[in-house]
C-alpha cells in the first residue's frame, strides 16, 4: 500500500503529476491514475486504497469542487482524519472541506522549495509519523517501486535519485537569514465548550512556558507576546527577535483531552513541526507533561538547527524537527521495529535536505549506534559503518559537534572504559550541558564503580527536560546506587505521577525497595509486572517473587531451594544468578558462579554494569571481587586512571582495594 493517496479531477492531470512525482521525490510511495473508472469493483480498490494510504492528499480546483468522486475521496480521508489539501485556482474549496486548512498551490510550479508545497510535505510527514508511532507493526521496508491506479510503475524516490542523480535533487539547505533567538507562545485555543477546557488551556500555555524558561530557552513574556497578535506578524515578530512561535488547540474527547500544538516561523510565515497528543481528562498534569516533555524534547534535539546564527532554510529545518519528534515518539529506537526504521529514514531525509548541516548528520549517527549498540534490528554492522561514515562527515563540517563524538562513545565496547570516556569528554569540552554526552558519561562512571560521578552527571543530563523520564529515570537510578534511595523514591514518585505507565519507572522502584530490604513492599510491586508483559518476562518475574518471598519468611528451607534452582539454571543468565546468589546471602556460590558460567568477551558487548548494583553489594565487601572485576578489564582501568570505585574509600570495607588489586595483576586471570 502506498504512503500517499492523491485525489484529482480528469482536467488536472497535469497538476496531479507534478505532485505525485514531487511526493516521490521526497520519499513517499504514491497512489494516482489519470482516470476515474465509475464502477463497483474498482470503488472497492479506492476505498481500500484510501484506507491502507496514511495521507489522502486532494487537489481542489473548480472542476474537482464538482467531481463526485473527489468529494467522495476527501470525505473519507477526513472521516480518518488524514486529508490534507491544495487549491490549484480560485474557485472556494467547498463545504464542509473549506473548515480544514488547505495550502495554495495557485502560483506553484513544481518548485520543491516552495513553502506552500513545504507545508504539504510539513503534512504528510506528520500523518506519516502519526501512524508510525500509534501502530506496532513489522519494518516497513524500501521499496523500489509502488504501483500506481491504472497499474503502470511509479519511480520511489530511491530510483528517482538513481536515474536523475542524486546531487541534482538535494536541496542546500542554507538560503534564510538568521532567525530570532526568542520563543513566543501564544494561548492555547479551545475547540467546544466542555467543562474546565477553558482553564486547562490557559493552565497549558502557562506550564509550556514555565517548562522553557527552566530549560533556560529565551522566551516572551506574556504581554510581550500579546503584541504579535497585529496584523504585522513578521515585522513585529522581528522587532521582538522573535525567531519561533507556538500555538495550539484543545479539545475535549471523553475520556480525554486532544492537544494540537505547532511551531512555526512567524517571519517567514511557515509552518515548521506540528503535533498532537491525547491524554486523560481526569489526569490534566499528565497531559500538559507530555506536551512540555515532548516539546523541550523536540527543541533540545533541534537546538543547533534553531540557534539564532544558524540560516537553515525552513524546508531542512521541518525535516530535522520531524526527525526529533520521531526520536520521541521511538523513545530513540527502543521501540523497535516499524518505529525505529521511520525515525531512521526521517533523520536520513534531514541530511539529504541539509547536506551541509552538522547537526543532521550527527543526530543520525547518534542514533543509528544507539539503535545498534541497544541491537534493536538484526543486522547492526551496516548502520554501524553508516554511524562512522555520518559522524566523520559531521566532523567535517564543525570539528566540535558534540554528537558525533557521542556517536564515536557509543560505536565503542563497553568495556573499552577509557576510550568511550574519552569521547564523551571531548562531547562535554564542546557543550558541557549537552545531555546525551553527560548520561552516557554517566553510564561509564556506573560500569566502573564511580556512582557519585554517575548520579551527578545523570542528574545534569535530567536537567535539561526534567519533565521528561528519559535521562530522569537514570537519574533516579543513580541515587539508589550510590545509596540516596529516599531522594530517589520521592524523585520516582514525581515521575510516576506523570508517567504512570512507565516500566522502566517501576523496574527502578523495585530496585529500590530491594535496596532498602523492604521485601514486602518489592513483593507488591511484582504483582504489578504482569501489567507490562512486554518488560518483565513470567520466567524473570516468577523467580524474583521466590527470592523475595524466602528473604520475607527468614526460613533457611525457601532460601536453599531458591539457591538449587539458582545453581542449576546459572550457566543460561550467569549474571542473574550472580546477583540473585548474593541478594540471599550466598556470597560463595556467587563466586563459584562466576568462575564457572560467566564468560566475558568485549566483543560481544558485555557490560560490567551488575557489578556495581545493590544486591551485588556483598560481593563488593569480599577481597575476591577484584579478581571478578579484573576480568571485565576495570582493575586495569582503576590503577592506569588513578580513579578507584567508590566502594574502595568505604573505611568498613574489610580490605585494601590498591593492595588487593596489585596482587590480581600478578596473576594470570581466570577463564
Amino acid at each position: 500500500m502506498a504512503d500517499v493517496f492523491v485525489s484529482y479531477a480528469r482536467g488536472d492531470e497535469r497538476v496531479a503529476r507534478v505532485v505525485a512525482q514531487r511526493l516521490i521525490e521526497a520519499g513517499y510511495s504514491v497512489w494516482w491514475d489519470s482516470e476515474l473508472l465509475p464502477h463497483n469493483r474498482f470503488a472497492n480498490v479506492i476505498e481500500e486504497q484510501i484506507g491502507a494510504a496514511r495521507a489522502v492528499l486532494v487537489i481542489w480546483s473548480e472542476i474537482a469542487a464538482k467531481s463526485q468522486w473527489v468529494r467522495a475521496e476527501a470525505e473519507l480521508g477526513r472521516a480518518d482524519d488524514k486529508l490534507v489539501q491544495v487549491a490549484i485556482d480560485q474557485s472556494p474549496v467547498p463545504l464542509p472541506f473549506n473548515q480544514f486548512q488547505t495550502a495554495d498551490l495557485r502560483r506553484w510550479r513544481g518548485d520543491p522549495a516552495n513553502q506552500q508545497w513545504q507545508k504539504v510535505l510539513a503534512s504528510v510527514a506528520h500523518l506519516q509519523a502519526s501512524m508510525n508511532s500509534s501502530a506496532v507493526a513489522p519494518p516497513r521496508l524500501p521499496k523500489r517501486f509502488a504501483v500506481g491506479r491504472n497499474g503502470k510503475l511509479a519511480l520511489t524516490a530511491a530510483a528517482l535519485v538513481a536515474v536523475l542523480g542524486a546531487g541534482a535533487m538535494v536541496l542546500r539547505g542554507f538560503d534564510q537569514p538568521a532567525r530570532g533567538a526568542r520563543i513566543a507562545i501564544q494561548p492555547f485555543r479551545t475547540i467546544g465548550n466542555a467543562a474546565g477546557l477553558t482553564d486547562f488551556a490557559a493552565e497549558l500555555s502557562d506550564s509550556l512556558q514555565n517548562v522553557l524558561t527552566q530549560d533556560q530557552l529565551q522566551t516572551l513574556s506574556p504581554s510581550e507576546a500579546d503584541a504579535l497578535r497585529g496584523a504585522d506578524l513578521a515585522a513585529n515578530s522581528k522587532k521582538l527577535g522573535v525567531g519561533l512561535m507556538f500555538s495550539g488547540t484543545v479539545q475535549a474527547k471523553s475520556p480525554n483531552i486532544d492537544v494540537s500544538m505547532r511551531l512555526d516561523d512567524p517571519v517567514q510565515h511557515s509552518t515548521l513541526w506540528t503535533a498532537e497528543i491525547s491524554g486523560p481528562a481526569a489526569q490534566p498534569d499528565e497531559v500538559q507533561a507530555r506536551v512540555g516533555a515532548l516539546t523541550v524534547a523536540v527543541l533540545n534535539c533541534s537546538a543547533q538547527g534553531l540557534a539564532p546564527g544558524v540560516h537553515l532554510m525552513d524546508s531542512a529545518l521541518q525535516a530535522f524537527l520531524h526527525a526529533c519528534e520521531l526520536s520521541q515518539t521511538a523513545f530513540h529506537g527502543l521501540a523497535g521495529g516499524r518505529a525505529a526504521y521511520a525515525m531512521l529514514d526521517a533523520m536520513r531525509q534531514a541530511a539529504r535536505i541539509a547536506p551541509d548541516f552538522a547537526a543532521a548528520h550527527s543526530v543520525l549517527a547518534k542514533h543509528l549506534a544507539f539503535v545498534a549498540a541497544e541491537k534493536l534490528v538484526d543486522q547492526t554492522a551496516p548502520l554501524r559503518d553508516e554511524a562512522q561514515r555520518e559522524a566523520r562527515r559531521a566532523l567535517e563540517l564543525d570539528p566540535k559537534d558534540p554528537d558525533a563524538f557521542v556517536t564515536f562513545g557509543l560505536l565503542t565496547s563497553p568495556l573499552e572504559y577509557s576510550r568511550r570516556e574519552g569521547f564523551y569528554r571531548q562531547a562535554l569540552a564542546s557543550n558541557p550541558s549537552w545531555s546525551h554526552a553527560n548520561g552516557f558519561l554517566g553510564n561509564v562512571m556506573t560500569d566502573t564503580g564511580r556512582l557519585k560521578d554517575a548520579a551527578s552527571l545523570y542528574q545534569r543530563a535530567a536537567s535539561v527536560n526534567p519533565q521528561s523520564d528519559d535521562w530522569a529515570l537514570e537519574a533516579a537510578a543513580g541515587l539508589i546506587r550510590m545509596g540516596d534511595t529516599s531522594e530517589a523514591d520521592k524523585e520516582l514518585a514525581r515521575l510516576s505521577q506523570l508517567w504512570p505507565n512507565s516500566a522502566e519507572n517501576l523496574k527502578y522502584q523495585l530496585e529500590s525497595m530491594i535496596a532498602q530490604k523492604r521485601w514486602g513492599d518489592a513483593l507488591k510491586l511484582v504483582d504489578r509486572t504482569s501489567d507490562f508483559e512486554s518488560a518483565f518476562s513470567p520466567s524473570w518475574t516468577a523467580g524474583l517473587r521466590e527470592i523475595l518471598g524466602a528473604l520475607q519468611s527468614g526460613d533457611p528451607a525457601a532460601r536453599n531451594s531458591v539457591r538449587a534452582d539458582l545453581l542449576a539454571s546459572s550457566s543460561t543468565n550467569p549474571e542473574q544468578a550472580i546477583g540473585r546468589l548474593a541478594l540471599l546471602g550466598f556470597v560463595d556460590d556467587a563466586f563459584s558462579v562466576a568462575q564457572r558460567d560467566l564468560r566475558v568477551d568485549s566483543s560481544e558487548d558485555d557490560s560490567s554494569e551488575f557489578l556495581f548494583q545493590p544486591e551485588t553489594e556483598p560481593l563488593r565487601r569480599d577481597p575476591r571481587f577484584m579478581s571478578l572485576a579484573a576480568r571485565f578489564g576495570l582493575v586495569k582501568y582503576w590503577r592506569s586512571s588513578g580513579q578507584w570505585p567508590d566502594f574502595c574509600s568505604n573505611p568498613k570495607l574489610p580490605y585494601d582495594c590498591r593492595q588487593v588489586a596489585a596482587k590480581v595483576v600478578s596473576q594470570p586471570l581466570p577463564h
